[in-house]
């Protein structure tokens, strides 16, 4: 059935079947919800168009998020994870999809997801937390959740290189708005689960160079907490450069 042809296409890109698809996402057995996230996931793929349609369509960002919080298989939960970021990030209504979505408690759910996830879910949720964070009630939520600053340290140079992009991302935007407060709980917090040494290795290795100017910019704010604390990693000693982090 996928990837669609043209005249699926077509068809499936019609206001009517558009509806019918988010219908399906929230009302059908497992095999309908399945396939209808990844016939829209076809059609946000390749049609801006189409992204800006969905975004509209009642219901369609509470069916999405459904299906992430109760998963049918992981090829549906990328799908729905790739299907929101288009919209949270290229739709002309993200900001109003974004309130919608942290509201529904989409922080605290990608950030379990992160946990123990596969590369290509890990992937995509990282994404979409990188777009929620753009926002500042998604900030707020991100600061407020005790599994962020673990989880996003964790992962950088840990699954990939797109992952440490977008966690260096997050958390850059995460203690850009601790810095602008008296309260810095999240930057002694980076610093505690080993932040400052991840980053430090990071520039070490090499990376893209947004992430590069990202992640000295961090460094640069960390440092200024350091004599707060110890900056100690509970997660990894770093005495054995060459294993994975």
């Amino acid at each position: 059935m996928f990837p669609l042809d043209v005249e699926a296409k077509g068809f499936l890109g019609s206001a009517s079947a558009m509806r019918c698809l988010i219908w399906f996402l929230s009302s059908g057995d497992l095999s309908r919800r399945r396939n209808a996230v990844l016939g829209l996931r076809e059609l946000v793929s390749t049609d801006e168009r189409k992204v800006n349609e969905l975004s509209d369509m009642e219901g369609a960002i509470e069916a999405l998020f459904k299906l992430i919080k109760d998963p049918i298989c992981p090829t549906s939960t990328k799908a729905s994870l790739l299907v929101i970021y288009k919209i949270i990030t290229s739709s002309p209504t993200k900001e109003k999809q974004v309130k919608k979505l942290v509201n529904l408690g989409i922080v605290s759910l990608l950030l379990e997801t992160l946990v123990d996830s596969e590369r290509g879910i890990c992937e995509k949720a990282l994404g979409v937390l990188d777009g929620i964070c753009n926002s500042e009630e998604g900030r707020q939520m991100a600061c407020n959740n005790a599994l962020s600053m673990p989880v996003l340290v964790k992962k950088i140079l840990r699954v990939s290189n797109l992952t440490t992009d977008f966690s260096v991302s997050i958390l850059w935007k995460l203690c850009k708005k601790e810095k602008t407060e008296d309260d810095a709980s999240v930057i002694l917090e980076a610093l505690q689960v080993g932040a400052f040494l991840k980053l430090l290795l990071l520039l070490q290795v090499g990376c893209v160079e947004e992430t590069k100017d990202k992640a000295s910019e961090l460094l640069k704010i960390l440092n200024l907490h350091r004599n707060k604390m110890e900056c100690v990693d509970p997660m990894d000693n770093f005495k054995d450069l060459k294993r994975p982090f």
